[in-house]
């Protein structure tokens, strides 16, 4: 198979949208890949040459694509999965290293409440029920540490089933590599800065409550510089393949 027609199989693999719009992409491409191999030709290339060097200077099939192609509603399942996956495990590791830090420096670190904060008696008696031999705040800070650990550990069926979901969606798409790796450094960098900052107005007001904020900030930071790396990752490797 000639250079030209394994382009035109590649570049029919990562088309997507109407058969009309897929058979026109595909002539006008390979009428411009034969119309250039012929003029190299002409000033004393090979045959083979010549359709190499005319496939080389038309571009990546991705990124022929990517220029014809149509941005749509489909473009966005799959990484949006990717994200959904991401965020929902996050949730769910958040969870694990608040039941660490309940453990560590006990559940009012985790879940206690500002001062002042009071409960009527009829609630005190339910806290005091789970938690026998415990104070009111006591027991409050225990039921709530278990409902911020169980809550966020239960995130984990989300983001598997969005990972299981994934095995279904084609990974075609006609958005720039960098999208997935920009919109994760956008959105878990403002979560980190808003759980953070969550925290440290906690942190200023006694302390207590602080690690329900600071587990889930802390994770949050470290999927956003993950996510930042990447995009610098996928930005500068255009850069030094040229």
């Amino acid at each position: 198979m000639s250079a030209i027609d394994e382009y035109l199989d590649r570049l029919l693999a990562d088309l997507h949208g109407s058969p009309k719009t897929v058979r026109r992409i595909l002539t006008e491409a390979e009428n411009h890949l034969r119309e250039k191999a012929e003029a190299l030709e002409r000033e004393g290339s090979t045959p083979e040459d010549a359709e190499c060097e005319a496939v080389s200077q038309f571009g990546s099939a991705e990124m022929v694509a990517r220029a014809f192609g149509r941005i749509g509603v489909k473009d966005f399942v799959h990484p949006g999965l990717v994200l959904g996956a991401v965020g929902f495990l996050a949730i769910a590791l958040s969870g694990l290293l608040a039941e660490a830090m309940g453990r560590i420096w006990g559940a009012g670190f985790v879940a206690g409440d500002l001062p002042g904060t009071t409960y009527t008696p009829a609630r005190c008696s339910e806290f005091t029920e789970y938690f026998p031999g415990r104070s009111c705040l006591e027991a409050a800070a225990m039921h709530h540490w278990g409902e911020v650990v169980q809550y966020r550990v239960a995130a984990a069926v989300l983001g598997l089933a969005c990972l299981a979901a994934l095995r279904f969606v084609r990974r075609r798409t006609y958005l720039p590599a960098t999208f997935v790796p920009i919109a994760g450094a956008a959105l878990f960098g403002l979560a980190a800065i808003v759980l953070l900052g969550d925290a440290l107005n906690s942190a200023t007001q006694g302390g207590n409550g602080i690690g329900a904020s600071l587990s889930a900030g802390i994770i949050a930071a470290f999927a956003a510089g993950h996510y930042t790396f990447s995009t610098w990752r996928a930005v500068r490797r255009p850069l030094v393949s040229r």
